[in-house]
């Protein structure tokens, strides 16, 4: 349990020069005046120094928490996309928070074709302060998608069994890696949260 009071009183006062003061009593107010020195930085909050080498994504109080999903919901196999994305919004209704943050879904629709494959995981890429992206939901997305968004250093949960499934692991994921900053920022660094998300049952 950390104790954050920093409201110490040193009842005794040593006066040098004036009395000698026993060494048992002057290791006592050492330890003491080192033990509030320790206090004080540790309740300090001092900023958390980012050095994972995918970056961190700092979410400011107030900020919404950024998921991404790319999903086919046009021509033939538009279908699986729609259902998706409404799995994902209805996960988003009923979660309502991320550590005291809202959700932002940003997404990016696709035909199952190269060109707006392509095109469409560029810009969903580019998105600022993404986490991570769910989807796509077809195959030959894949091919094209995932490239881009490893470089991009985002990671990637395929909605499977569900949509609803790959959001409440990634919302599992985000509070795993999230490290919480006094005034409320969330920092998360890019490598904790792959791993995290991979440790997802």
């Amino acid at each position: 349990m950390k104790i954050c009071n920093t409201d110490f009183r040193i009842r005794e006062t040593l006066l040098y020069g004036q009395k000698k003061v026993p060494m048992k009593r002057l290791f006592a107010a050492t330890a003491a005046l080192l033990t509030i020195s320790l206090l004080l930085v540790s309740c300090g909050g001092a900023p958390y120094e980012c050095t994972d080498p995918l970056g961190c994504v700092e979410i400011s109080p107030g900020s919404p928490v950024v998921v991404g999903a790319l999903l086919t919901v046009y021509g033939s196999q538009g279908g699986s996309g729609l259902q998706a994305l409404d799995e994902i919004e209805k996960a988003i209704e009923e979660t309502g928070q991320i550590l005291g943050h809202d959700i932002e879904l940003t997404w990016q629709g696709t035909d199952c074709t190269e060109e707006n494959a392509r095109l469409s995981t560029a810009l969903l890429a580019r998105t600022s302060n993404l986490l991570a992206v769910i989807g796509p939901t077809c195959a030959a997305d894949a091919l094209i998608a995932l490239p881009i968004l490893e470089d991009a250093g985002l990671p990637v949960i395929f909605p499977s069994p569900s949509a609803t499934d790959a959001f409440r692991r990634l919302v599992s994921a985000i509070q795993q890696a999230a490290i919480r900053q006094t005034d409320g920022t969330l920092v998360i660094p890019g490598t904790a949260l792959q791993q995290a998300i991979q440790d997802q049952p």
